[in-house]
């Protein structure tokens, strides 16, 4: 059992730092072993005692507490800081704050909540000493065969986050560097269909942040079995989506392509600004629709709207999800409502995709023998750079999927 852990609270504010002790009080496992009324004793106190956890006002007299998580920083100091913030910080702060690699803070007014998530991070840091959380493969160097492929649709419910996370599952059968990041933040699915509890999540990227680097970004994946890295969506689908700017997109996707061959989007409605900032950062735009009329001809619109804004068709990859091959419109007939050709058509079975859903192991890495799974498969070698699809025909498929034995 593991120790309980130890917190040093920083605050001159009297008011402030009597609310914060009650919320620690509440904690289990949690022990304040000190308190700090200025910098200067903050430091101190950090350097004698060396909590497991600096909760750090932000503008401590004598020494900032800015000032202060740099210092530890250079210092080399194990302590974890958990910056406490105004809620007013201007964008020099927010820059300041990345710099100092502090990617932990609660605003005012201060939430049991907000501080618990917080102090659990830290505890789980804690428990694997010398890895840092959420921590990547070596970089690869960037170059031009480095893909972003988005998975988007007209409407929801016609499969985009289970063909995403099985495209990204396959590829990493070819390379060990594929990312998968979820935009669906209204409840993103991601981390359900491969049965993960991320630590942090796209959410912890966004309140106030000015700038997005690859250590921030480095500081919210977790590593799936398969060897995918994830960028989860919120888990508790309240987060405002509107706050996801065109700017964070894209610095998010410029760091993976930097360092991922490949980087899949799952995408949550088509007319969100974050949609459009994936799509306008992508190589690859891949458009489900499904096999009914209604969704066909919601297909049909959506790709006129694309072309119409400028999205070059060679962009553009049609994949038609769970067809059946019974008496539903026809693959030709298909095309011509669509008057867009078809990529792919995933067959449909909804046995397989139950099963994977509930068990939250894809099923291209469960059943790869399934038709959907290879017709999957198959568009993963088709979308990979050359380069992964090169080391791709040197694995053994037997090795692909290894992490399920």
């Amino acid at each position: 059992m593991q120790p309980p852990l130890k917190v040093l609270l920083a605050d001159h504010d009297s008011a402030d730092r009597e609310q914060l002790k009650k919320l620690l009080a509440a904690e289990e496992e949690v022990q304040l072993i000190a308190e700090a009324r200025d910098g200067k004793e903050c430091l101190d106190l950090t350097t004698k005692l060396r909590p497991d956890v600096l909760l750090l006002k932000r503008e401590l007299p004598v020494i900032s507490g800015l000032d202060v998580a740099e210092q530890l920083v250079t210092n080399g100091s194990a302590t974890a800081v958990i910056l406490l913030l105004t809620g007013k910080e201007n964008e020099e702060v927010w820059h300041r704050m990345l710099r100092a690699g502090i990617r932990q803070f609660i605003s005012r007014p201060y939430e049991a909540g907000k501080l618990s998530e917080e102090l659990q991070k830290c505890s789980a840091d804690r428990e694997q000493p010398g890895k840092k959380s959420g921590a990547t493969a070596p970089a690869a160097a960037p170059g031009p065969a480095h893909r972003v492929i988005t998975v988007t649709g007209p409407r929801g419910g016609c499969g985009k986050s289970i063909i995403a996370t099985n495209l990204a599952v396959a590829m990493a059968g070819a390379s060990e560097r594929i990312a998968l990041v979820d935009l669906n933040l209204w409840g993103g699915d991601v981390a359900m269909l491969l049965d993960l509890t991320p630590r942090r999540t796209l959410g912890d990227l966004l309140p106030g942040f000015g700038g997005i680097d690859n250590d921030v970004v480095e500081s919210v994946i977790t590593k799936h079995g398969s060897g995918v890295s994830v960028i989860a969506a919120p888990m508790t689908g309240q987060f405002d989506g509107t706050t996801l700017s065109r700017y964070i997109v894209q610095s998010i996707l410029d760091s993976l392509r930097d360092h991922y061959e490949c980087t899949v989007v799952d995408t949550g409605y088509a007319n969100l600004e974050s949609t459009l900032a994936a799509m306008d950062s992508s190589d690859i735009i891949l458009v489900v629709v499904g096999t009914d009329l209604p969704r066909l001809r919601d297909g049909k619109h959506y790709l006129k709207n694309l072309l119409a804004a400028n999205y070059p068709k060679e962009k553009l990859r049609v994949v038609v999800n769970r067809t059946s091959g019974g008496k539903e419109i026809s693959p030709s007939e298909i095309e011509t409502i669509l008057e867009f050709p078809v990529t792919v058509r995933i067959p449909n079975d909804d046995n397989l995709v139950g099963s994977s859903v509930n068990l939250g192991q894809p099923f291209v890495a469960a059943s790869p023998s399934k038709p959907t799974s290879k017709t999957v498969i198959s568009l993963a070698e088709q979308l990979m750079p050359a380069a992964a699809e090169a080391k791709h025909k040197e694995r053994a498929a037997s090795k692909w999927f290894s992490f399920l034995h």
